[in-house]
């Protein structure tokens, strides 16, 4: 099939849509690789020239059409938000190439100001944040590898429920698998006992709040930590619960946890498959609750893959390469 060019000239927004030394240029043309490619044969089906203000993009092969139509979304937007912010963040060039893939309703990177100015960046972020955000979904499930953003999008919709006083608290449960449960020879109350396996949650909290709100809502237990062992024979009404790590909670632990829930509560179970601690794999409540859960009404399961990997772009390639050799030796 012949080659089909085409041709976009970006004007002022030029310098910030192709990146120091066109880094981002070669970001885009890296979405187009064809990793099937014989020997000898081009290793993009689509590639990127860059003269003054312009870029000009070549494509050939059955799918010519539709990778042009795919690297003009990109671009389009890029430009958009170099003409509107002045400059082109890294993460928002991958963040472009993510929204590009398929035909999604969100043309773009969203940006949420009443989440603290979060930008979500790939099509099942917005679909995780649509789902925290819906009254009718009363348990939702994010599963995928790490930096996808499953704790950290999850604190952010249970923080601006709190705010919007749709909720009276928030409740963290983290399986502390390290101390086997057994955290009470540890000094300090629960809360300074269970803090080491909660950092994460933490920085979260600190990215959607100042540090003496958090302070003084903890004071008033408006935000509460307990590690699953201590949730037990709890009723958790008006909440926002964040099950976190849930891969580390053994089927009948996952089984209390999700039994807690009370009048006007929901409910996020995040967890990583892939990152089971526990002695026994086969043990792990997640995957487990999934499988019974799914089907029923009010729970929604996102799973997050490596495209949805928003830290640095090496980490993607490296769950993609854990995935593999996992694949590999029948994990």
């Amino acid at each position: 099939m012949s080659e089909r060019t085409q041709v976009f000239t970006l004007g002022e927004a030029a310098q910030a849509v192709f990146g120091p030394l066109h880094r981002h240029v070669a970001q885009i043309q890296e979405a187009f690789r064809d990793p099937g490619a014989p020997r000898g044969a081009p290793a993009y089906r689509l590639t990127l020239d860059v003269q003054g203000d312009k870029i000009t993009a070549r494509a050939s092969g059955a799918s010519a059409e539709a990778d042009l139509a795919r690297a003009q979304r990109i671009i389009e937007a890029l430009s958009d938000l170099a003409r509107r912010k002045g400059r082109v963040r890294e993460g928002e060039v991958l963040a472009a190439i993510s929204f590009s893939e398929g035909q999604t309703d969100t043309p773009g990177p969203m940006h949420l100001p009443q989440l603290g100015g979060l930008v979500l960046r790939t099509p099942r972020q917005v679909h995780y944040v649509e789902a925290l955000r819906d009254e009718n979904i009363d348990l939702i499930f994010g599963v995928g590898p790490a930096g996808t953003g499953k704790t950290f999008l999850a604190v952010a919709a249970a923080v601006e429920a709190l705010k919007q006083e749709r909720v009276d608290r928030i409740i963290v449960t983290r399986p502390a698998v390290e101390a086997g449960e057994k955290l009470g020879y540890l000094p300090g109350d629960l809360a300074e006992k269970v803090d080491p396996y909660l950092q994460p949650i933490w920085d979260a909290f600190r990215s959607q709040m100042s540090e003496n709100d958090l302070k003084a809502r903890r004071e008033r237990r408006q935000i509460e930590v307990a590690p699953v062992a201590f949730m037990r024979g709890r009723t958790l009404s008006n909440a926002f619960v964040i099950a976190d790590e849930a891969q580390n909670a053994t089927i009948l632990q996952m089984k209390m946890v999700l039994t807690r829930l009370g009048e006007g509560s929901r409910m996020v179970v995040t967890g990583d498959p892939s990152q089971i601690d526990l002695v026994r794999p086969d043990q792990s409540g997640l995957a487990h609750a999934i499988s019974i859960l799914e089907s029923v009404p009010g729970v929604e399961v996102i799973r997050f893959a490596a495209q949805d990997v928003v830290r640095h772009k090496l980490v993607a390639h490296i769950v993609e390469a854990y995935h593999r050799d996992e694949g590999a030796r029948g994990g």
